[in-house]
């Protein structure tokens, strides 16, 4: 009677224990020499490892770790504190107001709920049907918006929408089979195509200036679209098979039914926010046209909503819009801007780059897969394509073989992670509250496992046949 309530104490207690013996195990077990590994990265290191555990065991609200986060690599770390608060200055911010207000439109006027009952009733009305009826409409839209935050904004408030119009529980299996599977097909599906996502755009342009060529649209899609595909459909299958529903089609039928009926007619309200959507669709397909961001566009949008005459949004309503998982993500994002000006990047690199040396092809490139997985923990993709393909071409270059094995097997490893504050896309629809965290890590570390031999079997001898 006695021990029984003593356990959740104790539990709770050894979490603490871990979130402070692993950070001090880091900083004093890293070799720190003054020069490749200095004091300050070895305190980045320590206190990145900390949040990381924190996040893992849940001790505190992870809002309040995003807010500290830059507070403590100011003070322990002696980043800059423009350095620590610049990604507010990026899109990213406004990306997520716009989506998280486009989001609410979608909910109040019932649209989104529209969108997902009408997915799931076209693929047969089952719970994998609307998996891979939401995975469709990703792959329709992927090539024509290259912002992959702007589709992530777009896809999680109609996933959300889904889960609510079919009853799925914030964190039941269901709901987080539906958002986790959105996530991993609007992810995924940007290795396909060059427009996919602005930091494959970049790291072509880098990897192209190093080999001295110009890698054309058609070109890359011929070289990812398969391997892309087969990715993406792996990647959202293990969430099926990982995380069955209970719900079968027997049971959903009449449901689904119903809910389509209680929605009635299209009403004014749905016409125009699905012009809306319409809109915000055409005018993020055409950003290289108009020069115009997806966090401005989606800024734009939502102030459009507030216009007399259109009435989809107003103050009351925008009130009620959480925005708190903005300062998780906007301190997550902290992680990559300060490791970035601490040259962690740079230490990786040294340390990881030699072992590539007098590797096959396959070695090599699964390799460079590793490298990108791993380097998701202490950077943001965009960081790490920035600092790490340069090197990482010239380096295949060096090897004589065809350095594109080795970036495009690096940018399947930025596509790994684990936790949400690796990646941005991640994040935003981990903020949605929709996602059991351990079911979500369990399904990210195995297509991790399987990630490896996908590269190994599957994509590079594609890509050596092809290239």
């Amino acid at each position: 009677m006695v021990a029984t309530p003593q356990m959740p104490e104790k539990e709770t207690l050894f979490k603490w224990a871990l979130s402070l013996v692993i950070p001090l195990a880091v900083y004093f077990l890293l070799p720190q020499d003054g020069e490749t590994l200095t004091r300050p990265m070895a305190l980045f290191l320590a206190v990145t490892t900390w949040a990381v555990v924190v996040w893992a065991t849940d001790i505190i609200n992870e809002v309040a770790v995003g807010i500290l986060l830059p507070v403590l690599y100011i003070v322990i770390c002696g980043v800059p504190q423009k350095v620590a608060y610049g990604p507010w200055t990026s899109q990213v911010p406004i990306i997520v107001i716009g989506g998280f207000t486009l989001g609410k439109i979608l909910q109040d006027t019932g649209l989104g709920k529209r969108i997902g009952l009408t997915c799931v009733r076209a693929m047969g009305g089952s719970f994998v049907g609307a998996l891979w009826g939401l995975t469709l409409a990703v792959f329709i839209v992927a090539p024509l918006v290259p912002a992959i935050t702007g589709k992530a904004a777009i896809f999680c408030a109609i996933a959300i929408s889904l889960c609510e119009a079919l009853d799925f529980r914030p964190k039941s299996r269901e709901a987080t089979a539906v958002i986790l599977g959105t996530c991993l097909a609007v992810a995924s599906s940007k290795l396909c195509y060059l427009t996919g996502g602005a930091d494959l755009v970049l790291g072509m342009g880098l990897a192209d200036k190093v080999m001295d060529t110009k890698t054309a649209w058609m070109q890359y899609a011929y070289h990812n679209f398969i391997p892309g595909t087969i990715y993406t459909a792996m990647s959202v299958g293990l969430v099926m098979v990982m995380l069955p529903s209970k719900v079968d089609r027997k049971t959903l039928g009449p449901i689904l039914e119903t809910k389509l009926k209680e929605l009635g007619p299209v009403t004014k309200a749905q016409k125009t926010a699905a012009f809306f959507m319409l809109l915000t669709l055409i005018l993020l397909a055409t950003d290289t046209l108009h020069g115009i961001n997806a966090g401005l566009i989606l800024i734009m949008v939502a102030f459009a909503s507030f216009l007399p005459g259109v009435g989809l949004m107003n103050g009351d309503r925008f009130s009620k819009i959480n925005f708190a998982p903005l300062f998780f993500i906007m301190g997550c994002m902290a992680i990559g801007s300060a490791g970035g000006n601490l040259k962690v990047t740079q230490w990786i690199a040294s340390i990881t780059l030699p072992f590539f040396h007098e590797m096959s092809p396959t070695s090599a490139g699964t390799s460079a897969y590793i490298l990108g997985a791993l380097s998701n923990f202490l950077l943001t993709p965009l960081a790490a394509t920035t600092t790490l393909t340069s090197p990482l071409v010239e380096l295949g270059v060096q090897m004589d073989m065809n350095p594109r094995v080795l970036y495009y097997s690096f940018q399947y490893g930025l596509d790994n992670y684990l936790f949400p504050y690796e990646y941005a896309v991640l994040l935003y629809f981990f903020s949605s509250g929709f996602m059991l965290f351990k079911d979500m890590v369990k399904v990210l570390a195995v297509r991790m496992v399987l990630t490896t031999f996908f590269i190994a079997f599957i994509a590079i001898p594609y890509w050596k046949f092809v290239l």
